[in-house]
C-alpha cells in the first residue's frame, strides 16, 4: 500500500467522466501545480498563527529559563494554542486533495470556528505525550548500559511514538470529515497508524529528509538558513506538507470509513438486492457544516 496509491478515483471539476485515471504519482503533481497558488495563500495564511505562537514560546522559553532550567520543557506549551488552525489548513488542503474547490479564507476562518475544541484538545494530548515519552527515553537511555532488562520499556516507547505520530496524519482530516467523539477518532487513526504501516513510513522518510536537509543547511549556512526558512514557512512548506498529508492518507479514510458506510446504507435502502434506481452520489456529510 504505497504512499500514492488512491482508492479514490472520483475526477475533480472540469474531467471528463470518460477520462483515463492518472496514476496517483502523477496526479499528485498535477492537483499540486494547478493548486500552486492556492496552496501559497493558505500557506500564508497558517503563517500568521504560526509566528504569534514561536514568539510566545521565545518568550515563555526566555522566561522559565531565568525562573527555573528545570520548568524549560513549559516553553512549548503555547503551541497547543496552534492547534485549532491545523483544522483551517487541514479542511482546505484535504479538498484539494480530493480535486474540490475550497474558499480559502471563508472555508479557513469556518474550520477552525467548527472544529477548535477538539484541535486544541489534540493538541494537549500531542503535548502531555511527546512531553512524557521525551522523559521516559531519557530516563530509559542513560540506563540501559547499567540495566539491560531496561531496553524493552525503551523499545515500547519508540513504538507507542512511532504509532502516535503515523496516528496524527489521520487525526485532522477525521476530526474535519465526520462529526465523531475524540476516543473514536484516536481509534481509528490507531488502526489506521497500523494498516498503512508503509504509506505512514514514506510520509515519515519524507518529512525526516526535508528535516535533515533542514538541519544541515542550518549548521552549513545559518544566516542565510534562517532566512530560507523564514521564506519557506511563510510560503512554502505548510501548505506542501498539508497537502502532501492529505493525499497520502485521504484515500485510507475513504476506503475503509466512507465506502463502507455508503455500501451498508446502500444494502438498508436495497435490502432485497433489487438494482436501485439511478441517483446522485450522496454527500458524506462534513463535521463542518
Amino acid at each position: 500500500m504505497g504512499l500514492f496509491s488512491i482508492n479514490y478515483n472520483k475526477p475533480g471539476p472540469g474531467v471528463s467522466k470518460d477520462a483515463p485515471v492518472k496514476k496517483p504519482f502523477f496526479r499528485f503533481w498535477e492537483v499540486y501545480f494547478r493548486k500552486f497558488f492556492d496552496l501559497i495563500k493558505v500557506n500564508m495564511l497558517f503563517a500568521v498563527p504560526t509566528a504569534v505562537v514561536i514568539a510566545l514560546i521565545l518568550l515563555f522559553s526566555s522566561f522559565l529559563s531565568g525562573v527555573n532550567p528545570a520548568l524549560s520543557f513549559l516553553g512549548l506549551l503555547p503551541s497547543v494554542l496552534l492547534s485549532p488552525f491545523v483544522a483551517g489548513l487541514t479542511f482546505v488542503c484535504r479538498n484539494y486533495a480530493r480535486e474540490e474547490h475550497a474558499f480559502i479564507l471563508s472555508d479557513f476562518v469556518d474550520a477552525v470556528k467548527n472544529n477548535w475544541k477538539q484541535f486544541l484538545v489534540n493538541g494537549l494530548v500531542c503535548y502531555v505525550f511527546f512531553i512524557l515519552m521525551s522523559i521516559a527515553i531519557n530516563f530509559y537511555s542513560s540506563q540501559v548500559q547499567t540495566n539491560s532488562i531496561l531496553y524493552l520499556p525503551l523499545a515500547i516507547c519508540f513504538i507507542l511514538s512511532f504509532l502516535f505520530v503515523c496516528a496524527q496524519f489521520y487525526v485532522p482530516v477525521m476530526i474535519i470529515t465526520f462529526d465523531l467523539g475524540l476516543s473514536k477518532i484516536y481509534k481509528n487513526a490507531l488502526i489506521f497508524a497500523i494498516i498503512g504501516l508503509w504509506r505512514n513510513l514514506m510520509l515519515l522518510v519524507i518529512l525526516g529528509v526535508f528535516i535533515l536537509a533542514a538541519v544541515i543547511f542550518f549548521l552549513v549556512l545559518p544566516p542565510l538558513a534562517v532566512l530560507v526558512f523564514i521564506v519557506l514557512g511563510v510560503f512554502w512548506v505548510f501548505g506542501f506538507f498539508g497537502f502532501l498529508i492529505n493525499f497520502a492518507v485521504y484515500p485510507m479514510v475513504v476506503k475503509y470509513i466512507i465506502k463502507p458506510y455508503e455500501r451498508e446504507q446502500e444494502e438498508k435502502n436495497n435490502p432485497e438486492g433489487k438494482p436501485a434506481e439511478e441517483e446522485d452520489e450522496p454527500d458524506f456529510q462534513d463535521s463542518l457544516y
